[in-house]
């Protein structure tokens, strides 16, 4: 059923002149809740997230960050956030693109369907839009952001190789498409910090191909996902039976959620017609 719906958005998507998807995201808290959906926004102090098919009004001021990335910021990233909510107007939030240009100003505000973010630049005052497939973070709480994310700051380390039993340093992990999780042989506990190299790209249909972000023809509805925010075939895990989270191509550190043994998976619902794989290097940072 799901291929069948993904494969008629291929040809939707082919054929239609114009055709707009609302934008997933995962918006961080200044309490440090991380909640996932898709985006939308009215023109009002507050984002709207659409979590499995309930709407949640968040407003502006309880943001550290709204994420398009799945990951955790670097502490280098961090580092270039203001340490006090006292700056001037054009320097309170901070865009970071995922080619790694940051871009500091005065947010303006989203598109309705979270596909663009519109930001007044630093100095000069000029209001610029980018589309968020460009944009990884949009910092609303510099300090907020900092505080969510100390342990990051106290301990920016260089990611090291993992080294656990049964998972010899730096071994790479095939993650095939054609099964639902893999065994990385790799135990974690809640905090520790780890960061994934991925290369390949797997096929989910017939002429759609995955990259470790996902399907980008999927258009259709994810809610039979295991995560329901990604596309299909992109790069998920999971610790023990908790809940899956994205881990795509990102390769900056993630913090683990749970205690327990580390699953890699291919976000998908149906693996009969799956082929390929991907290789993934497994690396831990300091907490």
């Amino acid at each position: 059923m799901i291929k069948r719906t993904l494969l008629a958005g291929v040809l939707v998507a082919a054929t239609a002149t114009f055709a707009v998807a609302q934008q997933p995201a995962t918006i961080v808290l200044k309490s440090g809740e991380r909640v996932s959906g898709t985006l939308t926004y009215k023109g009002t102090a507050s984002v709207d997230l659409n979590v499995n098919g309930q709407d949640r009004m968040i407003p502006f001021d309880d943001i550290a960050i709204v994420a398009f990335v799945p990951g955790d910021p670097s502490a280098a990233e961090l580092g270039q956030l203001p340490q006090t909510d006292n700056v001037p107007e054009l320097q309170r939030h901070m865009i970071v693109l995922r080619n790694g240009q940051t871009v500091k100003g005065k947010l303006w505000g989203f598109g309705p369907d979270g596909n663009t973010v519109t930001i007044d630049e630093d100095p000069s005052g000029q209001r610029r839009e980018y589309n968020s497939s460009d944009v990884a973070r949009v910092y609303l709480s510099g300090t907020g952001a900092r505080s969510v994310y100390n342990n990051v700051l106290s301990n920016g380390a260089a990611p090291v190789p993992v080294a656990t039993s049964g998972q010899a340093a730096g071994q790479t992990v095939i993650v095939n498409a054609n099964q639902p999780w893999t065994a990385t042989n790799v135990t974690v506990k809640k905090g520790d910090r780890l960061a994934f190299m991925t290369t390949g790209q797997v096929q989910v249909a017939p002429g759609a191909a995955a990259t470790p972000d996902g399907f980008a023809g999927d258009t259709g509805s994810r809610s039979a996902y295991p995560v329901s925010t990604m596309p299909a075939g992109g790069l998920i895990a999971r610790v023990g039976t908790s809940a899956p989270f994205p881990i795509g191509a990102n390769t900056q550190p993630i913090t683990m959620p749970e205690d327990g043994a580390l699953w890699l998976g291919v976000n998908d619902n149906n693996f009969g017609d799956n082929s390929g794989a991907f290789s993934v290097v497994i690396t831990r940072a300091s907490r």
